[in-house]
């Protein structure tokens, strides 16, 4: 297997100190991405710890608990940021969009049609905030870490 960036977060503990991780379970590592958040609130990546190419080369127990983990993330980013609508997305293959090659599925909290497009078209968003911030298009870490904490903090109550 050639280099897969989630593997390396997953399997290099040191890696995560680079990430906002709102949980994690046996199977499941969701982190925020420090790319991309809405006006809603944070976008949330869950990524399998386990390998998989992407959502057509999994077994139908990881099926199960994938619906699950999106279940409970997404009713919590709703909850936490109170946004009125959630999108769900994963990509396969490089011509749908998919850049890195490991199975990880997108929850966007939603409440306006700039973040439908945010959702729908990241990469030309990710683009626009290239050219707008110069290169720059992380947030940073204390914002990162506060849109972070809130899901966290809902998670607790919510267990």
């Amino acid at each position: 297997m050639s280099y897969c960036r989630f593997c390396e977060i997953i399997n290099e503990h040191k890696n995560l100190l680079d990430e906002e991780v709102v949980f994690e379970n046996n199977q499941f590592l969701v982190i925020t991405d420090k790319y991309r958040k809405t006006s809603a609130g944070p976008i949330c990546l869950i990524i399998p710890k386990e390998h998989h190419p992407n959502l057509l080369e999994i077994d139908k127990q990881l099926e199960i608990s994938l619906v699950k983990i999106i279940k409970l993330i997404s009713k919590v980013i709703q909850k936490a940021y109170d946004c009125k609508g959630i999108r769900i997305w994963t990509a396969v293959n490089k011509e749908a969009g998919q850049s890195i090659f490991h199975l990880h599925v997108h929850i966007v909290p939603c409440n306006s049609i700039m973040d439908r497009f945010i959702a729908a078209f990241p990469g030309v968003y990710d683009l626009f905030l290239k050219c707008l911030k110069f290169g720059r298009n992380q947030l940073n870490k204390n914002q990162n870490f506060e849109l972070a904490e809130k899901i966290r903090t809902e998670l607790k109550s919510n267990h």
